[in-house]
């Protein structure tokens, strides 16, 4: 039986906040985009354990879930290996979790709030303002898309069952729309204050184009299209996205 210390082990975290709108929308001239009234990903309060233990029992019921999840699907996996992976016994785990259908939701509201924390924490006004050179700003739009392929490519696995449970259930669905809606929200937020109208005009257009393609591109990157590409191509794929979405948001070479 795989461990959660072996293959597939993932460093899932819980973080305590996220970036605020009031971060991207700190120039009161350009009002155009309008925000979700709460800048979290997730649709639940993270639970708290106060209780050191707790909360170490729960973080190795998730690992263990990641290994599971990602190695046998979400139909074929089974709550007593999960438990066996994270060290302890069956009625332990129903004590943080009704079912692994739960178990799977928490993993998966973990994994979405570190990935938007990743990558939207380095998408600020201050990344790309007039002080900053066009170096600048081309090696921050390859930073943050070397982070999403990073978060893309940790367990490419685990991606395919998120998405796949995501066209038969309808919660798990609406997690996947609410993590997709906030993060375009607030990339429209930040074209605001980095363009101009003239370049960009419709912001919230421009935001979810890029999404698509960041997104497309990333998950073709580890297999989900085409199972096999030619050596190299991932790299292909990252610059050309790269060239593609610098030129399209600043117009520079």
């Amino acid at each position: 039986m795989t461990s959660v210390n072996q293959k597939y082990e993932l460093d899932f975290t819980f973080p305590q906040g996220v970036l605020e709108p009031a971060e991207f929308m700190a120039d009161p001239a350009k009002p155009g985009v309008e925000l979700p009234a709460s800048s979290s990903v997730s649709r639940r309060d993270t639970r708290e354990f106060p209780q050191a233990r707790a909360r170490e029992t729960h973080a190795a019921l998730l690992k263990s879930a990641a290994v599971v999840f990602s190695e046998r699907g979400f139909d074929e996996a089974q709550t007593p290996d999960i438990a066996a992976g994270a060290g302890v016994s069956v009625g332990t785990f129903y004590r943080y979790f009704a079912d692994k259908r739960q178990a799977f939701i928490e993993l998966i509201e973990a994994y979405l709030r570190d990935s938007y924390e990743s990558v939207m924490g380095n998408l600020t006004p201050d990344a790309f303002g007039t002080a900053r050179t066009a170096e600048d700003r081309r090696a921050t739009v390859d930073h943050v898309i070397d982070v999403l392929f990073t978060n893309t490519e940790l367990n490419p696995r685990l991606n395919r069952v998120f998405l796949a449970l995501s066209l038969r259930d309808p919660e798990v669905e609406q997690i996947r729309i609410d993590f997709e809606v906030q993060s375009r929200t607030l990339l429209a937020a930040l074209l605001e204050q980095v363009t101009t109208r003239e370049r960009i005009p419709d912001p919230l257009a421009a935001a979810e184009v890029i999404q698509i393609a960041a997104q497309e591109v990333a998950l073709a990157t580890i297999g989900s299209h085409v199972p096999t590409r030619p050596k190299g191509h991932a790299q292909a794929l990252r610059r050309a996205l790269s060239d593609m979405l610098y030129r399209y948001v600043f117009g520079e070479s």
